[in-house]
């Protein structure tokens, strides 16, 4: 291994004298490629941020989901929650206000222009303004509120519909006590229209937002048997197919940017002035793709706020532009590299992108740091500036080679993932990150050559401090030392005396911390992630609290058989089931509604509004008249919850704002109280298919799979790393030894979190790559230095005072420049990076003291052999094969070495 080692620190040591003869082919290759990659970056560049594009085709929620679109088209929509000024959605102004509201979002949604008013071309200018302005509001497909809330009345044997507020619009305040009576004898319109304080009301909208079919989809036409809906067809000797062929409609993806400009002209017409009767609140999927957003923007504000930190430090830690704007070229063009080469084989990317970013930017700059702290090193020590750079890259060349491995292994371990887009975060990471590394290497080189940190007049000034320290001290090796140097210095001795304390009280800390992560816990809840005082916060706990709840869960209900939603059995188990939900998940369900809701009420209504009759008929006849009814009286409402051949129907569930963690929990229950309770209609419906599903189901299933599949990378990077420290040091001990400081930063995260009953959420998840890669960095060039001068002296402390006094430098300045950049993170309003900030730099810190003081104090106790006893008893063996006059004999060091004989 040793050898092999040599091998790779000859070819990194002899590669910048080699690439600087060939240096115009270098930057010709470097231009023509950058050129090519960016053009196909700038061309072919695709990014899908639709929730639907994160899972498989032939994903379960995803396949319910499509079927539940198909049926009974989007599930999401938009609930507004308005607060009234004078306390009751009743009142005059608050019914007016609704009035005025709701009709002007129907004359936005069906593109009236009223351009045959009286008022001629002021108005048909006006509304044509208004359609440019608000034109994404048109996808809106349907506007529910008490304006239009529909009720039911019997008139003899005639079921009658009719809407709320709109028809007998009550001009007068007991007309309006009137209508308040009968909103309240409706068991569907409480807490979905108003609240029990009558202080907030509600209007949902409901959108086609995922329903949108591609324009190459070809409908297949749905064949029907006409004779199927016939009284004739019952007779025994017609034959009928009742078979049901479905016709497959394709849609087009979601994109969160029409999320983002539909929620923008929602605002703007909420915010006129003459609804300022009311303050509206949004929630629904638009809303949190709006909020998500935002978040993003501001995200991409401190990534560029935390790249200025890391430019003002290599400037400050380097005093030179040419340190700060390689390694700044080098992290620029990986990124366009990994992301140009993945367009151009036509892969979409996802917003994940800027944690690519991220990460190249962490390995990106350790490398260059390490590269350029080495270089100045020999350059303050005397060295020219070619033979510097050899000695920095055959110093620095290994370790980075060794941490770019590492960390791609750990990013292509993403790539088992079953979600499309986290394997592709992981190619583009892996991909990043070794660009970052064919950069350094053959690029960096040529570019320092041309424009290096230690200039003229830094090698002027630093030749007069030797002169001087010459002139006072009588040595010509004399230089200057800087306040960092002395105290690296120092640290090997204060390290060796203390080395036990220091060994005991990490170990009890990394006790602590290890307790600490078995109590952590992976829950992402957006809301909660945000401050107490903002608006999305607000929000949900407003409606949790006043209304229906601010998410929605459907559950998809297919029969496969024609009319099984008019068999009073089928329709008795959907009620057992949503009363079952009720009773045992109060904390989670407010609201529900199903089919079996509007049997039960059109049976009330047609028995003269009797309690008692608020069930479902034990008689299917019965149950199939009562729907025959409430389907001619309102045939949308009857559309929107079972389809025509009532084969499919859902029930929809408005929950209280919970966390992943509660969430997933709960979806697995229900999932199998819903097995459960129609598992005893599977012999008469064996195609029968009831599941969980709806948009927050999938994003449900989302976090679930991002937090494990990041656990999962984790825990592959962490047993990659390990197998390959010991194989790159040749020793078990030695690998267990500098895995230590590597697993500290990490389980000081988790603990920390755990402790003090922070949820482990998936942004928080994501700095686990970059810490491990961080910490990897540092380690793996403190044990590779370390190993060549322990190899050369064999005396541990003066191999510990030369590693300190080379790589502590370049790993005390990769600390301060990521330390700090990554907390520029904490000042973001969403508290899920925020704590990625936090977090983030407190565990780069506690890596950098891993291996300052952890990792040298393991070594000055255990004093591991590293192979070098093997190697130098192999080195013996090969000089007396040559030169036979030699003998073995022992040093006093214990180590074998030759003599010539009888000298």
């Amino acid at each position: 291994m040793k050898a092999l080692l040599n091998s790779f620190n000859q070819f990194f040591e002899a590669a910048p004298e080699l690439l600087l003869r060939r240096r115009f082919l270098v930057l010709i290759l470097f231009f023509l490629v950058s050129a090519v990659l960016i053009f196909g970056m700038v061309s072919r560049f695709t990014m899908d941020m639709s929730l639907e594009s994160w899972f498989r085709d032939d994903d379960p929620t995803r396949v319910s989901l499509d079927q539940f679109r198909q049926e009974f088209g989007s599930d999401d929509g938009i609930y507004i929650v308005y607060e009234t000024q004078d306390g009751d959605v009743f009142s005059a102004q608050s019914i007016a206000t609704l009035k005025a509201f709701h009709e002007e979002l129907e004359s936005i949604r069906l593109g009236l222009d009223n351009k045959e008013t009286k008022s001629g071309n002021t108005e048909a200018a006006k509304a044509q303004s208004q359609e440019q302005e608000f034109k994404l509001l048109k996808r809106i497909e349907q506007i529910d509120s008490l304006l239009n809330a529909r009720y039911q009345i019997a008139d003899g044997d005639t079921l009658i519909s009719k809407k709320l507020l709109s028809q007998d619009f009550p001009e007068t305040a007991q007309a309006r006590e009137q209508k308040r009576e009968i909103a309240l004898d409706q068991r569907n319109f409480k807490l979905a229209f108003f609240s029990e304080d009558f202080r907030y009301g509600g209007i949902r909208l409901k959108t086609d937002f995922g329903v949108v079919p591609k324009q190459s989809a070809q409908a297949v036409p749905q064949e029907e048997n006409l004779l199927a809906e016939d009284d004739f067809a019952m007779a025994e000797d017609i034959q009928v197919d009742t078979s049901l062929e479905h016709r497959k409609v394709e849609f087009e993806e979601m994109r969160m940017d029409e999320y983002l400009d539909f929620m923008t002209e929602l605002r703007v017409l909420a915010a006129k002035s003459e609804y300022q009767h009311f303050d509206f609140h949004f929630t629904g999927q638009a809303a949190m793709m709006e909020f998500a957003m935002n978040n993003m923007k501001q995200a991409s504000g401190l990534m560029g706020l935390m790249l200025l930190a890391v430019l003002i430090l290599l400037w400050f830690l380097f005093k030179s532009f040419s340190a700060v704007f390689w390694p700044v070229l080098v992290i620029t063009f990986s990124a366009f590299w990994s992301i140009g080469f993945l367009s151009l084989i036509g892969v979409t990317l996802s917003t994940m992108v800027s944690l690519t970013f991220m990460l190249i930017l962490a390995v990106g700059t350790a490398d260059c740091v390490h590269v350029l702290s080495a270089y100045i090193y020999y350059r303050q020590h005397g060295h020219e500036h070619r033979p510097a750079m050899r000695k920095a890259y055959r110093k620095t060349g290994v370790p980075i080679f060794l941490t770019t491995i590492t960390t791609m292994a750990g990013m292509l371990a993403l790539m088992i993932s079953d979600l499309p887009q986290i394997a592709t975060f992981g190619l583009n990471s892996a991909l990043g990150v070794a660009v970052a590394f064919i950069l350094t290497i053959f690029v960096l080189p040529v570019l320092l050559d041309i424009w290096h940190p230690f200039h003229k007049k830094a090698e002027q000034k630093l030749q007069t401090k030797r002169t001087k320290s010459t002139q006072q001290n009588g040595e010509s090796s004399a230089f200057h030392v800087n306040a960092l140097q002395r105290f690296l210095d120092k640290l090997p001795e204060w390290v060796g005396r203390r080395k036990i304390t220091i060994i005991v009280c990490y170990f009890v800390l990394f006790g602590w911390f290890v307790y600490g992560t078995t109590l952590v816990k992976i829950d992402s809840n957006l809301i909660e992630l945000t401050k107490e005082d903002s608006p999305i916060r607000i929000t949900y706990e407003l409606v949790d609290e006043n209304m229906m709840g601010g998410q929605t869960l459907e559950f998809m209900l297919e029969m496969n058989r024609r009319d099984a939603f008019k068999n009073a059995d089928v329709l008795q188990v959907l009620e057992n089931f949503t009363q079952h939900l009720h009773k045992t998940y109060p904390d989670y369900v407010v609201k529900t509604f199903s089919l079996a809701d509007f049997v039960k009420d059109t049976h009330k209504v047609m028995q003269g509004g009797d309690p008692a009759y608020e069930t479902i008929p034990d008689d299917s006849i019965l149950t199939a008249q009562l729907l025959y009814l409430f389907d001619n009286a309102n045939a949308d409402d009857r559309r929107d919850i079972v389809n025509d051949n009532y084969s499919s129907s859902h029930l929809t569930v408005q929950l209280k704002n919970k966390g992943s963690y509660e969430y997933t929990q709960f979806f697995e229950q229900v999932q199998a109280d819903l097995q459960a309770h129609f598992g005893v209609l599977k012999p008469n419906y064996p195609d029968m298919q009831v599941s969980v599903t709806g948009s927050l189901a999938l994003m449900m299933e989302l976090v679930d799979h991002i937090s494990w599949a990041q656990l999962k990378s984790f825990a592959f990077a962490l047993l990659i790393i390990t197998v390959l420290m010991m194989f790159s040091l040749g020793s078990v001990q030695a690998g267990l030894i500098s895995m230590v400081p590597n697993l500290l930063p990490a389980f000081f995260t988790f603990g920390v979190m755990g402790l003090l009953d922070i949820p482990l959420d998936t942004d928080t998840l994501i700095i686990a790559p970059l810490i491990i890669g961080i910490a990897v960095d540092d380690t793996i060039h403190f044990i590779a230095h370390y190993r060549d001068a322990w190899f050369q002296s064999g005396d541990v402390n003066k191999a510990l005072h030369s590693t300190l006094k080379e790589v502590g430098q370049a790993v005390t300045f990769t600390t301060l420049i990521l330390g700090i950049g990554f907390s520029m993170l904490a000042f973001s309003d969403y508290m899920g990076l925020a704590k990625t900030g936090i977090f983030g730099s407190l565990s780069i810190v506690i890596a950098l003291t891993s291996d300052l003081l952890l990792l040298p104090a393991l070594i000055a106790w255990l004093k591991p052999d590293l192979g070098r006893k093997a190697y130098l008893e192999k080195l013996a063996q090969k000089q007396k094969e040559t030169n036979p006059e030699l003998i073995q004999t022992e040093g006093q060091d214990g180590q074998t070495k030759l003599v010539q004989e009888n000298p």
